[in-house]
């Protein structure tokens, strides 16, 4: 082998090898894009979830309000269809209302029942992997991994914790 053929050997390997380098850098920059917009999407799911519950629980309150404080409220509340943007009736519900307007809560069972009538849909059924725990009478509704959403009976409020 000559000094020419190994020197345009040697150049077709370098240029192999930046290729080799730029495409595997555009991979990674499109991983960490990817990687990213989950966890935003994540995010935004958990900030989704907050703002029905926050709208849900005023819709509670003022019709406890309106009803001249009763101890038990039974309502039809309503949400958004996300297909079709038309407001749909969710079932009757029943809510067991604390002195100060809020719903009840008690238990877990309790506090999985609730996310249910405020979001409209089983906790077990989310798309995220989504837990609900009875502590320090509060609900503690945990997306694995993303947040805490925290609520408190006794004044109404739907706190939120990023991990």
């Amino acid at each position: 082998m000559n000094q020419h053929e190994l020197l345009d050997n040697n150049r077709s390997r370098f240029s192999w090898l930046v290729t080799f380098c730029i495409v595997l850098l555009v991979v990674l920059l499109l991983l960490i894009s990817f990687i990213r917009t989950i966890n935003q999407a994540e995010r935004q799911v958990v900030e989704e979830y907050a703002q029905t519950w926050v709208r849900q629980l005023a819709q509670v309150h003022g019709l406890w309000i309106a009803r001249f404080r009763p101890e038990q409220l039974e309502i039809n509340l309503y949400q958004r269809d996300a297909l079709s943007g038309e407001q749909k009736p969710l079932e009757v519900i029943r809510l067991a209302m604390s002195k100060a307007g809020w719903p009840k809560v008690t238990s877990n069972q309790q506090c999985q029942d609730l996310w249910r009538d405020m979001v409209g849909a089983e906790l077990s059924g989310q798309g995220n992997a989504v837990t609900a725990a009875y502590k320090n009478q509060q609900c503690h509704y945990e997306f694995l991994g993303v947040a805490i959403l925290i609520y408190d009976p006794q004044q109404g409020l739907m706190t939120k914790e990023w991990l």
